[in-house]
C-alpha cells in the first residue's frame, strides 16, 4: 500500500508540458463531454431536418372552401354532379335565391310597363329613334339586374351567401353587357336561319357572359374562350345544358312559380360547370 503522504510516482497525475487539460463537465453535471441537443423533427416530417432558412412549408391555401378536408371540392364535367350541386346550393340558400329571382321579375315587369308608357303611338323618324333608344335602355337595365343572379351563382361556389345587393353591383358590368349583346345578336341571326344554328351558337357561347362578368374578360376573348372550351368537351357540356334547359322548362310549366326554384338550380349548375373549365375548386 502506498503512503498518502508521499508524492505520486513520476508519470501519474501529471500532464505533459504544453498539453491542454481535457475540459471538465459543466457545473452541476456528471463526467463526460456533453453532446449538443438534437433538433426535434416536426410531426409527419419523416425525421427530416427543416429546410434551409428555417421553418417548414405551409399547406397550400384552399381556393374557396376554407379549411382542408371537405371545405372545397373539385367540380366534374358530369350532368349528375352539376345538377346535384345546383340543387344543394339552392336548398342551402333558399331565401336569398328566391328573393333575388323575385326582385328580377319585378324589375323586368316595371321596366316593360315604363317602356309601354313612354313608347309614342305615332309614327315618324323621331318616334322610331325614340323607340329604339328606349328599347336599348330597357335591355341594358334588364341585363344589369339579371347579372345579379349570375353573381349569386358565382358567389355560392365561393362559399358566400347571395344578397340583393348583387342586383346593383356594377363590377365588370361593361364587358358583361357587351358580351351578352354579341351573344344575343348572333343567336337571333342563328334562329332566323332555321333555328338549329342559333341553338348551336348558344351552346358554344354559353360561358362567354360568365367569363366577362367573373373575370372581366374582353368580349371577343370571352366568346373565343367559351367556344374553345365547348369544342374540347362538347358531349359533356351538351348533356349538362340539356338537363339545365329541362329544369327551366319544368319550372315554367308549374305556373311559372317553379322558376323560383328552377332558375337558381340550373344557373348554379352552369356556374359549377364553368368552374370545372377554369380549374377552380368550388365550396362544398
Amino acid at each position: 500500500m502506498s503512503d498518502p503522504n508521499l508524492p505520486p510516482p513520476s508519470g501519474e497525475g501529471e500532464q505533459p508540458a504544453g498539453a491542454t487539460p481535457p475540459p471538465g463537465p459543466p457545473p452541476g453535471q456528471g463526467g463526460g463531454t456533453p453532446l449538443p441537443p438534437a433538433t426535434p423533427a416536426p410531426p409527419d416530417s419523416g425525421g427530416a431536418p427543416p429546410p434551409a432558412g428555417g421553418g417548414y412549408p405551409q399547406p397550400a391555401a384552399q381556393p374557396y372552401g376554407g379549411a382542408a378536408g371537405g371545405g372545397s371540392v373539385v367540380p366534374q364535367l358530369d350532368v349528375g354532379a352539376a345538377i346535384s350541386y345546383g340543387w344543394k346550393k339552392f336548398t342551402e340558400n333558399v331565401g336569398p335565391f328566391i328573393l333575388l329571382v323575385l326582385a328580377v321579375f319585378v324589375v323586368i315587369v316595371v321596366l316593360n310597363i315604363v317602356q309601354a308608357v313612354l313608347t309614342p303611338s305615332g309614327g315618324g323618324f323621331i318616334a322610331l329613334l325614340w323607340i329604339l333608344f328606349l328599347a336599348i335602355l330597357i335591355m341594358v337595365a334588364s341585363m344589369i339586374v339579371q347579372a345579379g343572379v349570375w353573381r349569386a351563382g358565382l358567389a355560392v361556389t365561393r362559399g358566400e351567401e347571395p344578397s340583393l345587393s348583387m342586383l346593383t353591383d356594377t363590377t365588370n358590368i361593361g364587358p358583361y353587357i357587351i358580351t351578352s349583346i354579341i351573344v344575343g345578336v348572333v343567336a337571333a341571326i342563328g334562329f332566323v336561319l332555321c333555328i338549329i344554328p342559333g341553338i348551336i351558337w348558344m351552346i358554344f357561347a354559353v360561358f362567354a357572359p360568365i367569363l366577362a362578368l367573373d373575370k372581366g374578360m374582353a368580349p371577343m376573348e370571352a366568346v373565343t374562350t367559351s367556344i374553345n372550351w365547348v369544342k374540347e368537351r362538347f358531349g359533356e357540356v351538351f348533356l349538362i345544358l340539356l338537363a339545365c334547359w329541362a329544369v327551366y322548362i319544368v319550372g315554367a310549366i308549374l305556373c311559372g312559380v317553379g322558376l323560383l326554384v328552377s332558375i337558381p338550380v340550373a344557373l348554379t349548375a352552369i356556374v359549377y360547370t364553368y368552374r370545372a373549365f377554369t380549374g377552380e375548386s368550388v365550396a362544398a
